[in-house]
C-alpha cells in the first residue's frame, strides 16, 4: 500500500464509560483470581456470535460480552478474561459468524452464563431512516447501560470443559425478539440464546493479529481480537489451516495457496490479520488440543484489515459519479486515537468515496496478474474501501481513496423472478447489499454501454453462468423470490448487470415468523390456543402484527402479502416436532435454552401460568401459505 498513516481527525466522540477498561475488566479479573476453588486445569470455548432476524434495522451496535460462566459446582469462571466487551455490528452478523473468543478456563460442567449487552451508546438505525433511532428499556429511560443477562443452558447440553480440548459455544443475538419498533423510538427486552450445540452453518470469521506460519504444515498462528478492536489484549489463539486454493490478499497483493502462506510467514508480529472459512473438529470448534483450529477459504492481511491506522469505509455503491463514488450503509473505522472505549467506528447512512487511476482495486476470491481498475466498481458493489477521512461541518464523510485500496466483495441481491433461462436471469430487484437497501435508493446511470443500456431495478439481468447453484433458471416460475450472490458488472459494461456466483431460490432461505403481541392484555396471556411437543396454534387476537419474511427486507408489518413478506392470519401452525433450538423467558426471569421440542413444551406449562404475558414470538424455518404451517428449526419465546 501507499497511504501513509491516517491522519487524526477533528470533532471525534470523547470517552466512554472509562470504568469498562479500567476498573471493570480489572473487577472481573479480581473475582476470578478470589474463587475459592483452586483447579486450574483448563479447557477450550470456542465462543462465536451471530444474529438472527435483523430485517428492521440498518445497523444495530452494542457492546457484547460472554461476562461469566458457571459451573455446576458453584464455581464461576470469566471467559472474558481482561476484554471486558466488544462492540459489534449484530447486522452485519446474519450470514456471517463471528469468532469471540477462544480463552481457556478451568474444566467441568458450566450450566449457566452471563451476557452482557451494554446499551451506554447504541448505534441504532431502522431501516428508511436516515437519523439514529431513540433506543429505550420498557421503563422509557435512554442510557440504560448494561444488561446481564442470565441463560440456563439446555439441561440435556450443557457446556462440557475437559482438560486440553477446545468445545463450541454460540451466542445467538434474535434482534426480533429484543426489540420493538414505535416511530422512530426502538425499546428493548434484551434477548439472546446460549448453546454449546450450535446449529449455525454460515461462513465464520476469524480476526485477529498475527504470530507466525508454519509453510511445511500448511498454517499459521493468529491471536484472537474480534470485530473491529484495535485496543484490548488479544482473547486467545487459533491455528489456521491452510489448503492450495485459499485466496490471501496481503496489502493489496492477491495470491493463492502456498504463495499467498509465504508471504504471510514474511509478515512482522502483530500484524492485523483475518480468516474466513470454518471451525476444524466434529462439531465444528471441537477439538483434542487447547488451541481450537480453523480451515481458511481466505485470508486477509496488513492494510486490507481495520487496524486503526489506516480509515475504512465499508458499505454499499448506491451511485457513481466520475471519480466520485457514493455508498449507502457506511461503517466508518477510524483512527485508533479516537476510540471510544474500544468502540474504534461509527456507521452513516451513506458517504463519499474519491478514487482515481492510482487506486489499486482488487476482487475477493479472484488472484489475478492484471490489476483491475476503479471502472470494476459499479453501482451496486459492495465494497471495503482504505483511505483518508474527513468530515464536514455538517458530519458528511468523504474517504480520500485516491492513493488507497478498494477491495470488492461479494454482493447480495433479492429480487422477484420476471424471466429465467439457461444462464441467465431477470429480476424485479428488491434490495441489495448485506442489510438489504431497498433498490430505490441506487442511481443506476452510466452502469451500461449507453444510456438505454442502463441497468434497472425492474429488469435486472443477470448472467448465471457460473452459478452453482441455481444456473439454470428455465424452470422457475416467474414471481419468484431469488437471493444472487455475486458482483455487479463493470461500471459502463452492462448488460448484463450482474454476475451471479450463487442463485438461491427464496424457499431455500430460511425465513423468520415474527408475532407481537399487543401489552397488557389478555392476548398475551395466552399466545397460542394449543401446544404440545410437536406444534404451537398461535392465537393471533390482539397482535400487533404477525407475519413471514424471507430475505433483510424492510419491516413486514402491512396487511399487504409479497413474496418476501407474507402477513399471517387465521389460526397459523408452527411445527416444531423437528426444531433443535428453542428459548423462552426474558433478561429479569432469566432466559432458558431447550433442544427438545418436549423439553420446551414443558417449559410452557409453567411460562405461561396466567400471569407471565407474551410479548414476541419469533421462529426460524420455511413458511407454507396454503396450509397456513411454519416448520420450525428454531423457535423464541419472549416474555413481555
Amino acid at each position: 500500500m501507499i497511504l501513509d498513516r491516517a491522519r487524526a481527525k477533528p470533532g471525534a466522540l470523547g470517552a466512554l464509560r472509562l470504568w469498562i477498561l479500567g476498573f471493570g475488566a480489572a473487577f472481573a479479573a479480581t473475582l476470578a483470581g478470589c474463587s475459592a476453588n483452586t483447579n486450574v486445569t483448563n479447557g477450550t470455548p470456542v465462543v462465536t456470535v451471530t444474529t438472527q432476524a435483523a430485517g428492521d434495522f440498518s445497523t444495530y451496535v452494542v457492546g457484547l460480552t460472554l461476562y461469566s460462566a458457571t459451573r455446576k459446582d458453584g464455581y464461576v469462571a470469566y471467559p472474558a478474561g481482561y476484554t471486558y466487551e466488544e462492540f459489534a455490528d449484530l447486522t452485519q452478523r446474519v450470514d456471517l459468524t463471528e469468532l469471540l473468543n477462544a480463552v481457556g478456563i478451568p474444566t467441568g460442567t458450566y450450566t449457566s452464563v452471563e451476557i452482557g449487552i451494554d446499551f451506554t451508546a447504541p448505534i441504532v438505525y431502522i431501516k428508511g431512516q436516515t437519523t439514529a433511532a431513540i433506543v429505550e428499556d420498557t421503563g422509557q429511560l435512554e442510557d440504560f447501560g448494561i444488561v446481564y443477562i442470565n441463560v440456563k443452558l439446555d439441561p440435556a447440553n450443557p457446556l462440557v470443559i475437559n482438560l486440553n480440548q477446545s468445545t463450541p459455544f454460540a451466542l445467538d443475538f434474535d434482534l426480533a425478539a429484543m426489540n420493538t419498533i414505535d416511530g422512530d423510538t426502538v425499546t428493548v427486552r434484551p434477548f439472546v440464546e446460549a448453546t454449546a450445540t450450535p446449529n449455525d452453518t454460515e461462513q465464520v470469521r476469524a480476526r485477529g493479529l498475527f504470530v507466525i506460519a508454519d509453510p511445511a504444515t500448511s498454517s499459521f498462528i493468529e491471536d484472537i481480537r474480534p470485530f473491529e478492536d484495535n485496543i484490548y489484549s488479544t482473547v486467545g489463539a487459533l491455528t489456521v489451516n491452510t489448503t492450495p486454493t485459499t485466496y490471501f490478499n496481503i496489502d493489496g497483493k492477491v495470491l493463492t495457496g502456498s504463495a499467498g502462506l509465504a508471504v504471510v510467514a514474511e509478515l512482522a508480529s502483530n500484524v492485523p490479520i483475518e480468516a474466513y472459512g470454518s471451525l476444524t473438529g466434529t462439531p465444528p470448534g471441537s477439538n483434542s488440543t487447547i488451541t481450537p483450529g480453523f480451515t481458511a477459504t481466505s485470508v486477509y492481511a496488513g492494510t486490507v484489515v481495520s487496524n486503526g491506522e489506516f480509515e475504512h469505509v465499508r458499505g454499499i455503491i448506491t451511485g457513481i459519479s466520475g471519480d466520485t463514488i457514493t455508498v449507502g450503509g457506511a461503517t466508518y473505522l477510524y483512527y485508533e486515537g479516537y476510540c471510544l472505549s474500544n468502540l474504534c467506528f461509527t456507521w452513516l447512512p451513506t458517504a463519499t468515496i474519491d478514487v482515481a487511476s492510482t487506486t489499486v482495486v482488487t476482487q475477493d476470491g479472484v488472484a489475478t496478474s492484471s490489476p483491475l481498475t476503479t471502472q470494476a466498481l459499479s453501482v451496486g458493489s459492495q465494497i471495503d474501501a482504505v483511505g483518508l477521512g474527513t468530515t464536514n461541518g455538517a458530519g458528511a464523510l468523504t474517504l480520500d481513496a485516491t492513493e488507497g485500496l478498494v477491495r470488492l466483495q461479494s454482493t447480495p441481491a433479492w429480487g422477484t423472478l420476471v424471466s429465467g433461462a439457461s444462464g441467465s436471469a431477470t429480476l424485479d430487484l428488491l434490495s441489495m447489499g448485506n442489510t438489504g437497501l431497498p433498490a430505490s435508493d441506487f442511481t443506476f446511470a452510466g452502469t451500461g454501454t449507453s444510456s438505454a443500456n442502463d441497468a434497472s431495478a425492474a429488469s435486472y439481468e443477470v448472467d448465471t453462468t457460473s452459478a452453482s447453484p441455481g444456473a439454470d433458471q428455465s424452470a422457475t416460475p416467474a414471481g419468484t423470490l431469488v437471493r444472487v450472490d455475486g458482483f455487479p458488472t463493470a461500471f459502463g459494461s452492462a448488460p448484463p448487470d450482474f454476475d451471479a456466483t450463487d442463485v438461491i431460490a427464496g424457499s431455500s432461505y430460511p425465513a423468520d415468523l415474527v408475532v407481537e403481541w399487543a401489552a397488557s392484555t389478555a392476548g398475551a396471556l395466552a399466545p397460542f390456543t394449543s401446544y404440545d411437543s410437536s406444534s404451537l396454534v398461535v392465537n393471533l387476537a390482539d397482535t400487533n402484527f404477525a407475519y413471514v419474511a424471507t430475505g433483510p427486507q424492510a419491516a413486514c408489518s402491512s396487511s399487504t402479502a409479497t413474496p418476501a413478506c407474507i402477513p399471517l392470519q387465521g389460526t397459523p401452525t408452527v411445527d416444531i416436532s423437528g426444531a433443535v433450538q428453542f428459548a423462552t423467558g426474558n433478561s429479569t426471569l432469566g432466559i432458558s435454552m431447550f433442544s427438545s421440542s418436549s423439553d420446551f413444551a414443558n417449559a410452557l406449562s409453567t411460562e405461561l401460568n396466567g400471569s407471565n404475558q407474551a410479548y414476541r414470538l419469533v421462529a426460524i424455518g420455511s413458511y407454507d401459505a396454503a396450509t397456513n404451517t411454519f416448520t420450525a428449526s428454531r423457535v423464541d419465546l419472549a416474555i413481555g
